[in-house]
């Protein structure tokens, strides 16, 4: 079965406002249809595309009810908890919140934080073989994959550092793994924490992780369970099984991991390094790339800046001074090293680089004139459509990533030339006014409507923006009225020795407004309101008859035929005067 993405759109609820195309480092988004849906096999699941995103169009997969059902199982269901719970429930005692979670059905519930001591453990003794390596067997730089999201960014986005990735697993694989060699293979594990990455981990172990939910799941279920963590009984208190974390405790910090490593080891010639937040990952790394390296570097990444605590899914992303002298609190009296079980921890990443392959200059150049681009010059980079420039749109085009309707000024200019287009050929006189009454736009025939002074302004300024219409016209006031909120108006109006039917409408209330006239005078005009009038008669008279037929008896089917009659005239002149104009033509 193809398990839906961790993070996903509700493509019914996107707005096309490419915030989370701007906002992804990766641009592992793919808009069709005017929808931006994410593409699974670029996507690093960091997260920010779902708190970005302002109508919450982009989602987080809901994976509680899979944990619930593994409880109503009959296994034995142990509850791997993130040590960001330390921050996320900082004024409940840990027993308290086994006990809670143990309320909701759990066999056991241990921390995470365990495994990130076996991960602890394995690093520091490969660091060691690392200072001791004089022949650079293996790659100088030393990169930490304690963070899922990081280990994606790197082995995909960064090849050049691939290779420097630690082949342990994650904390909760490793977790994952010491449970299984304490209780058995027939438990189940569900982690409970702050990541969506966590997510893609399950999904790939399956046999070690079956499911995963994040403090905001465990929130609603506490809630849905009426379960208080803070107010349970010292009876119902419950102790981390098989005992308590080390100092993995301190992973949900930036630099958490590197005190950790040290615990057990200390290589003298090893440089220890700890960067978060993708954005500062990426300049650090590309700073690493052009520095020459003269002793071993270990870096501890976090996807999320400051680390853990501040995951995609806390309950709040605020208070980061709080929350790591919460997590340091708890770790003080943590035991200095991890004294379990030694369980295979070792991993092999099989994420390959994304390799797109480069457009050729034709390529580009062809879907840069598809979006009204012909030189440098009409390259805006205006980032509008969540590339940083032009180019990479184009790219994107080629691609299939992206659609030139997402190109905010060539569709503005499209929309600029359409309405150009249909005010020049619309047979009606049109204007458009701003809210002190000045022409942003008119067409030749409202000035030929209006005659006098404005046909001479036409000639030297086509469109009369920027004049005033009260000096030019007396009905002017009707615009006024529209524009203060008035409804549209559907009125004639006598100018001269001429009537004008107008019709004058509000675009942007207070803002602008908009009129179209017609010269009901003229002959061809009278005709079709008089054949428009008769037919409105017919309609009605028939509406009468079907209701009271038996009073109106032959009298309708007369005024039928007589207001028919009227019609055909018309219609018979003309098409006769059609057809004298083709002859003269």
């Amino acid at each position: 079965m193809d398990l839906l993405n961790p993070v996903y759109t509700e493509k019914a609820e996107c707005q096309d406002c490419y915030k989370c195309l701007r906002e992804c480092t990766v641009k592992a988004i793919k808009v069709e249809g005017g929808r931006a849906a994410v593409v699974p096999e670029l996507c690093v699941l960091c997260g920010h595309c779902v708190e970005v995103c302002p109508v919450g169009a982009k989602r987080v997969r809901n994976d509680l009810p899979r944990a619930k059902l593994l409880l109503e199982s009959g296994r034995r269901v142990i509850a791997s908890v993130a040590p960001a719970f330390a921050s996320e429930f900082s004024g409940i005692a840990p027993g308290k919140l086994a006990g809670a979670l143990k309320k909701l059905g759990f066999w056991g519930v241990s921390e995470t934080a365990r495994g990130a001591d076996l991960v602890a453990r394995q690093v520091a003794r490969e660091l060691t073989v690392r200072d001791e390596d004089r022949g650079g067997k293996f790659p100088k730089v030393l990169i930490s994959s304690a963070c899922p999201t990081v280990v994606e960014y790197v082995k995909k986005y960064q090849g050049a550092f691939g290779s420097g990735v630690t082949d342990f697993h994650s904390p909760l694989m490793a977790h994952a793994e010491e449970l299984k060699a304490l209780y058995g293979n027939d438990i189940a594990v569900v982690f409970i924490g702050p990541c969506i990455s966590k997510k893609r981990e399950s999904d790939l172990h399956r046999d070690l992780v079956e499911a995963v939910i994040d403090f905001r799941d465990l929130e609603i279920w506490f809630g849905e369970k009426g379960i208080l963590p803070e107010i349970i009984s010292p009876a119902d208190e419950a102790a981390f099984i098989p005992e308590r974390a080390g100092k993995g405790a301190l992973y949900p910090m930036d630099g958490g991991m590197i005190a950790a490593v040290k615990r057990y080891s200390i290589p003298p010639g090893v440089r220890y390094m700890a960067f978060s937040g993708i954005g500062e990952i990426d300049r650090a790394l590309k700073e690493l790339s052009e520095t020459e390296l003269d002793a071993p570097v270990f870096l501890e990444l976090l996807a999320c800046a400051g680390g853990c605590i501040n995951g995609p899914r806390v309950r709040s992303r605020t208070g980061t001074i709080r929350k790591r002298l919460s997590v340091f609190s708890y770790a003080e009296d943590a035991p200095e090293i991890y004294t379990g079980p030694s369980p295979d921890i070792s991993n092999t990443w099989y994420m390959k680089p994304i390799r797109e392959t480069e457009p050729s200059a034709e390529e580009i150049a062809g879907a840069l004139r598809r979006t009204g681009k012909y030189s440098r010059e009409d390259e805006l980079n205006c980032g509008g459509c969540g590339y940083d420039t032009c180019r990479d749109f184009a790219r994107a085009m080629v691609s299939g990533k992206a659609e030139q309707e997402m190109c905010v000024s060539y569709m503005r200019k499209l929309a600029q030339k359409k309405a150009n287009g249909l005010i020049r050929a619309i047979p009606s006189g049109v204007v458009i006014v701003d809210k002190d009454l000045r022409i942003v736009e008119c067409n030749r025939n409202f000035v030929k409507l209006i005659g006098g002074d404005a046909e001479e302004l036409w000639e030297a300024k086509p469109g009369l923006e920027g004049a005033e219409l009260d000096k030019m016209v007396p009905f002017h006031r009707y615009f006024r009225d529209v524009l203060n909120g008035a409804p549209a108006l559907d009125k004639d109006i006598k100018l001269d020795r001429r009537i004008f039917h107008a019709t004058i409408f509000g675009i942007e209330r207070g803002e602008f407004a908009g009129g179209v006239f017609q010269d009901v005078t003229a002959p061809w005009v009278r005709k079709d309101r008089v054949v428009s009038q008769a037919r409105k008669v017919i309609s009605k008279n028939l509406a009468v008859v079907q209701k009271i037929a038996f009073l109106l008896g032959e009298n309708a089917a007369e005024t039928e035929a007589t207001l028919s009659s009227i019609i055909e005239s018309f219609d018979d002149s003309g098409k006769a005067d059609q057809e004298s104009g083709d002859s003269r033509r």
